[in-house]
């Protein structure tokens, strides 16, 4: 576990090439009011980087109120809130700082009733008190740090660990190693996999709701990966749904479908199969798609006997055949759908990668 530490001695310019040289796991801001921690906290986002955050008091009642019309509150609207809000964890150094944190507001001698971020954990300084040992707050801080991290475990994943998690999902949503034509370097690149790979893995299947066919998939390669249970990680944030892209019904209304699919003389399948691309697409929207639903669409795709033309008329008139077209191609790029099981041309273009960035940003793949 790589952690670098920042405060407001080092400059930006020294912290982006110590974070390019090192490649950090986490990064732990120690600053706060400063502008060159915002453009750090604003780095670690780019490049999907955990943040751990610790303001050191200076965000307590008496702190905000000392030049509080001309500085503080200016950067608590611009980008000190924000700071707060994005961290991944914030730190306290004593319970009455732990208290404030989660009831803060604009306003210093106001209170909210929902926190600005409620992943705010208590770890006293040794030097103020004589509860621990400096040795005793650094493993304090080693344990939050793999929380965050476990919490978060797609952004330390490395790209050979999500292309073994692109094979292992395709093994299992197929439960067949033959027919899936699984390349000897996708093999290897499963069989190398290192215990913390495994664990970032299985973390990040568990939040997306395809655990059971990672399994299966590491099961069909002989394969035994180490059990989850009982890991520490914070809730999730976000709305992500996990649950199966319903087939019964098309969740962005109106749609017509029912109309549609009559005049083209559409079967059930069809059917099934254009409600799970119109679903997708509007999860997709609504930033509640999760890795679950990306199964759901391979399988759907794979495993459907369908009419190519017919699925491909409707999803034309509906006006989402080149958004379809662009997920044909990340289906094939990420877990290797092939030509034959596509109702129609995949598509390579802007779109698909806006399309590829919005998944990374939504942690999927």
């Amino acid at each position: 576990m790589k952690v670098i530490h920042y405060n407001d001695k080092t400059s930006y310019k020294d912290f982006k090439l110590q974070a390019q040289s090192e490649n950090p796991d986490l990064v732990h801001i120690h600053a706060c009011w400063s502008l060159k921690a915002w453009r750090v906290m604003l780095w670690c986002r780019r490049h999907m980087k955990p943040v751990v955050l610790s303001p050191a008091r200076l965000l307590m009642p008496w702190h905000v109120r000392h030049c509080y019309w001309l500085c503080k509150l200016p950067q608590l609207l611009i980008y000190q809130k924000q700071m707060v809000k994005h961290a991944h964890a914030v730190v306290a150094v004593t319970e009455q700082e732990q208290q404030h944190l989660l009831t803060m507001g604009i306003l210093p001698q106001t209170k909210n009733t929902e926190a600005w971020n409620d992943r705010v954990v208590f770890i006293p300084d040794y030097r103020f008190t004589s509860e621990l040992t400096e040795d005793d707050m650094n493993e304090r801080y080693a344990l939050l740090y793999q929380k965050v991290i476990d919490s978060h475990s797609f952004m330390v994943m490395s790209a050979d660990d999500r292309k073994a998690e692109n094979t292992l999902l395709r093994l299992g949503l197929s439960q067949d190693i033959e027919s899936q034509g699984i390349t000897q370097e996708d093999d290897q690149r499963v069989q190398k996999l290192s215990a913390d790979s495994w664990r970032k893995i299985l973390l990040h299947a568990d939040e997306e709701g395809i655990l059971q066919e990672i399994r299966k998939g590491a099961a069909l390669l002989k394969i035994a990966p180490q059990s989850i249970i009982g890991i520490e990680r914070f809730p999730l944030r976000g709305k992500k749904n996990t649950q199966p892209l319903p087939t019964d019904k098309a969740l962005m209304i109106p749609l017509r479908l029912k109309e549609y699919s009559q005049e083209k003389n559409a079967t059930a399948a069809d059917v099934e199969l254009c409600r799970v691309i119109l679903n997708f697409i509007h999860e997709m929207n609504d930033g509640t798609l999760s890795r679950r639903h990306v199964a759901d669409l391979y399988t759907a795709l794979r495993f459907t006997d369908y009419n190519e033309n017919r699925v491909t008329q409707i999803l034309q008139i509906l006006k989402e055949k080149k958004t379809a077209q662009r997920l044909l191609g990340i289906l094939h790029e990420t877990l290797g759908l092939e030509e034959g099981f596509m109702p129609m041309e995949m598509r390579n273009d802007w779109g698909t990668r806006k399309i590829s960035k919005l998944l990374y940003r939504l942690n999927i793949q």
